[in-house]
């Protein structure tokens, strides 16, 4: 305060202090053992203190390394130097700790971290088995309500009657049980895909009005083991708790296949034997029954004990639809669809030879997108068929230009595969020829049946063959020289043929001259020989029967690409008005028979 009003009064102010010098720790150490100093003074923390002595009245000042300490004290003691030691001032002390010490964060990291790090490690890898175990799993365990019913089923009447009584045994049981008529344990629905499967289980759950549950055969399988089994009990007893209900297990041959004993497909047999005993362990309630449908593409695939009798009871093929059932699943898709005069389903049956349900109601799908790109207000049986070309060979791709050659070449290769096939009797109709590029291909030639076939002959085989074969062959007659657009011709003709001589037996003419080429199924290097030899003989008499037809009809050859040249796509209309009628043959004909002209 004196020195603050001294200030204000206009005195001058008080020196600053001066800073000691520096001296030698020798000198200060010699300083103090002689006494010539007159005190001295330790400051700093331990490692980096500083030592200052006084020697008449002015300070001198040195720093002491680590471990000097108690030789400064003996120092000063021999030449009776008084020695002070001033401590560093305190930090200040942290905000909120009334304690004064601070919070220190990297010793609270030291000392706390690694546990919290093994802490979080141990709560995420319990969340990860968690989800594992059956978190994502519990959407299956909760019991749904199955919209679909019969109804929405069309095109397959016999076997939607086959499994309505399971939907009467589940909503009226009672009925069932006074005449000792026992609820299957399982039903397998087997089939090639899109035939409708899945749709005919949630119509049974449906139609019952019971709870449904579904799941597929892959969400079983983890990598982690046991938790498939716990999976399959956690359904079961879901289904059970409910009960009555229906149990649906779609693509079941991804955990039911056939048991190997191998280490790497441990875990899948291990669920498949929980769902073996699951289904067998289960009594049938006469009054709370539970029913399991599963479906499969592969029913040869799956284990025996899981199809055997007293699991999966009724085994019912589904397969691709006739005419008939085709014009029934149209019916369905084609509701709300507004269809131009003269366009029906009838119509668009006959030339779907071969397709599943899944596969019409793309057809009818993307029919309405051809529409709409036309910008039509009504849907045409021409949408239709470009809809079926789209599907068969992807969309065309018009801005792929070809060079005037490339076209010329094309042209004759697909008008060969027209040709030939239109003069073979028992080939299916050529629908639709082009050398615009649809697809991966640059030209496309698509032939459609008129009719549904079960069987097929040995002669339609090669005919087809020859049809497949047709387009190198009209490469070769007619520029000498062949391309490398014929392969996936020649791949198809292979097939064909190895599956002549290695399935069907139709190696040769007769058979016990195809038998001699080697019984289907037969391995070993000679019978591999011999069917392949066979097999090669069938291309390449499909390759010469080509050959001739196409020199036979050398002049609708070049009318027919020069044609499609100018036109770019013909239709199954315009190709019978510039080849002629074509040819006619029954299939089947009675030796010694007189033949009977179609």
């Amino acid at each position: 305060m004196l020195a603050a009003a001294a200030v204000l009064a206009g005195a001058p102010p008080a020196p600053a202090a001066e800073e000691p010098a520096a001296i030698p720790l020798s000198r200060a150490l010699t300083l103090l053992e002689t006494g010539g100093a007159d005190s001295a003074t330790l400051t700093g923390n331990i490692g980096a203190q500083s030592l200052v002595v006084r020697v008449d009245g002015r300070e001198r000042i040195t720093p002491l390394p680590s471990g000097l300490t108690e030789r400064v004290i003996d120092a000063s003691q021999e030449g009776g130097v008084p020695l002070r030691v001033i401590a560093p001032p305190a930090e200040p002390a942290a905000v909120g700790d009334e304690g004064g010490a601070g919070f220190q964060l990297q010793a609270f990291a030291q000392t706390w971290g690694p546990l919290i790090l093994l802490a979080g490690l141990v709560i995420v890898s319990a969340l990860a088995l968690r989800v594992a175990g059956g978190a994502r799993f519990k959407q299956n365990v909760r019991p749904v309500r199955s919209p679909s019913r019969f109804a929405d089923v069309a095109g397959i009447d016999e076997i939607r009657d086959e499994v309505s009584e399971i939907s009467d045994v589940l909503r009226d049981p009672a009925r069932f049980d006074r005449v000792g008529a026992t609820l299957p344990r399982g039903i397998i629905l087997h089939g090639p895909p899109g035939t409708g499967k899945t749709l005919l289980a949630r119509a049974v759950a449906g139609e019952a009005g019971v709870p449904f549950f579904s799941a597929s055969g892959s969400e079983f399988v983890e990598v982690y083991g046991g938790l498939g089994s716990k999976r399959v009990r956690a359904l079961f007893a879901a289904a059970r708790k409910a009960a009555p209900s229906v149990v649906y297990i779609d693509e079941i041959d991804a955990v039911g296949s056939r048991r190997t004993g191998h280490a790497s497909s441990g875990e899948r047999e291990q669920t498949l034997d929980q769902l073996l005993t699951e289904m067998d362990g289960f009594a049938i309630h006469a009054t709370r029954p539970v029913v399991v449908l599963a479906s499969t593409n592969r029913i040869e695939d799956l284990d025996p004990a899981l199809i055997r009798s007293g699991r999966f009871d009724r085994k019912i093929a589904v397969g691709l639809p006739g005419k008939e059932a085709r014009r029934e699943i149209l019916d369905v898709h084609l509701r709300g669809r507004p269809l131009s005069p003269g366009t029906d389903s009838q119509t668009i049956a006959a030339f779907t030879v071969g397709m599943a349900g899944a596969d019409l109601a793309a057809l009818c799908n993307e029919a309405s997108f051809e529409a709409a790109r036309a910008g039509t207000d009504a849907i045409s049986l021409p949408h239709f068929r470009r809809a079926l070309m789209r599907l068969a060979a992807g969309p065309e791709r018009k801005g792929r230009l070809l060079s005037e050659d490339e076209r010329l070449l094309v042209a004759y290769h697909e008008m060969g595969h027209a040709l030939v096939g239109h003069m073979s009797p028992l080939c299916d109709p050529v629908e639709r020829v082009t050398v615009i590029p649809q697809g991966m291909a640059l030209g496309v030639t698509i032939a459609l049946p008129s009719e549904d076939k079960f069987l097929a002959t040995r002669q339609e085989c090669i005919e087809r063959m020859g049809m497949i074969m047709a387009g190198r062959a009209a490469e070769e007659l007619v520029f000498g020289e062949f391309t490398s657009g014929a392969a996936d011709d020649l791949i198809r003709a292979s097939t064909l043929a190895r599956r002549m001589v290695g399935e069907m037996g139709m190696g040769a003419g007769t058979t016990a001259q195809s038998l001699a080429s080697g019984l289907p199924g037969t391995q070993g290097a000679e019978a591999s020989e011999r069917a392949e030899a066979a097999a090669h003989r069938l291309v390449e008499d499909a390759f010469r029967t080509a050959t001739g037809v196409l020199a036979q009809h050398l002049e609708l050859l070049h009318l027919g690409a020069r044609r499609l040249m100018d036109e770019e796509a013909l239709e199954r209309d315009e190709l019978a008005d510039l080849f002629g009628p074509r040819p006619t043959s029954r299939r089947l004909h009675p030796l010694g028979e007189p033949r009977i002209p179609l």
